[in-house]
């Protein structure tokens, strides 16, 4: 969630770390598009997850989502 260019967890409310705007951690940002035949026609929901709260809800998958190793990763 962003917040007059802070960024914040939408689960626990913890900001996310930032020094002149570079981040400082990491987090996950989930952004779905609704498309036809869904319950949330042409809605566009968007939330930034923090690692630890990422991890809490990873737990309750039924099945754990796939992990691959990057040994290069390139931001734009």
């Amino acid at each position: 969630m962003n917040k007059g260019g802070d960024i914040y967890c939408n689960c626990c409310g913890k900001k996310i770390h930032t020094r002149e705007d570079a981040r400082m951690e990491d987090y996950f940002h989930l952004e779905k598009t609704w498309g036809y035949f869904s319950k949330r026609d042409g809605l566009t929901q968007e939330a930034d997850i923090c690692e630890d709260c990422l991890e809490q809800w990873m737990q309750t998958f039924r099945s754990a989502p796939d992990v691959r190793e990057r040994t290069e990763i390139f931001e734009c």
